[in-house]
């Protein structure tokens, strides 16, 4: 049985971190990305104008704060409905599905869609990691490489780059770049609240992957997190399977994460 307080975090840090990310974009003066963020089921369910793609329309934590309901569904598709979205992804946890709530999306149009993996680290034995580049905590003045690289490493369109930007520098953030000399080519990011750190922006140009960068960057920000007087980390990623490897969920485990649970996308298409 996963311990009650790491299952309300898997979901509650990451519900977290994406309203704050939301929060931060959308009180730019020139946001661009139509950030928007509604709470259906005291979970965060998030969207932006400028794309329609499910990653981006998204809920999370819907029924772990307390048990989800009929209305709460309603709510959410409101929510996505209102902004226009053609797109959305809801994503429940297994800890968190009431009797009824699978039939309640089924009839509004979701379907089950891959799954991703929530992975948890107590922070009681921290990993170690080698490699030849250096992993340095960054500012603000670092904000517009540390989007770059974002945008490079996960192929993400320019016109969301204040999702990342926005963040460097805002409190209960910490942004990290790992540098190849003087050239940054790898990031990380770290939200903690409440004594729980959420690893995120995890990624590396494609000319310097398999170099140890994502191994060290879990490490300094579980270090860190844990100098901070956290008592949890929180991550995800894709689940991995033989005919989707993915090597960002081999990093987790390399760096001491454990499998907490997977958790299934239901998608809507419209």
């Amino acid at each position: 049985m996963l311990d009650p307080e790491v299952a309300y975090w898997c979901e509650m840090a990451e519900a977290d971190a994406y309203r704050d990310l939301v929060a931060a974009t959308s009180e730019l003066p020139d946001d661009r990305t139509g950030a928007a963020m509604s709470e259906p089921g005291d979970g965060v369910a998030f969207c932006l104008g400028v794309v329609d793609q499910g990653f981006w329309n998204r809920a999370v934590g819907l029924g772990v704060a307390r048990p989800a309901t009929e209305a709460d569904v309603d709510d959410l598709i409101a929510f996505f409905d209102a902004h226009r979205r053609s797109v959305s992804a809801v994503q429940l946890a297994p800890h968190a599905v009431p009797e009824g709530l699978i039939g309640w999306l089924e009839t509004r149009g979701y379907a089950r869609s891959r799954t991703w993996s929530k992975m948890w680290h107590d922070l009681s034995d921290l990993p170690t990691a080698t490699t030849d580049l250096r992993i340095e905590q960054v500012g603000p003045e670092w904000a517009d490489e540390f989007t770059r690289l974002w945008l490079d490493a996960f192929g993400v369109p320019a016109e969301l780059g204040s999702i990342a930007s926005a963040s460097v520098g805002r409190d209960g953030w910490t942004h990290y770049l790992g540098f190849d000399g003087d050239v940054p080519v790898t990031i990380g990011a770290t939200r903690i609240v409440d004594g729980v750190a959420w690893l995120g922006f995890g990624g590396t140009v494609p000319s310097h992957r398999g170099r140890g960068g994502q191994s060290a960057m879990f490490a300094r920000r579980l270090r860190d997190a844990r100098d901070a007087g956290c008592r949890l980390a929180i991550t995800e990623t894709g689940t991995e399977t033989p005919e989707m490897p993915n090597a960002s969920y081999r990093n987790m485990v390399r760096a001491g994460f454990s499998l907490a649970y997977d958790r299934p996308n239901w998608v809507r298409q419209i």
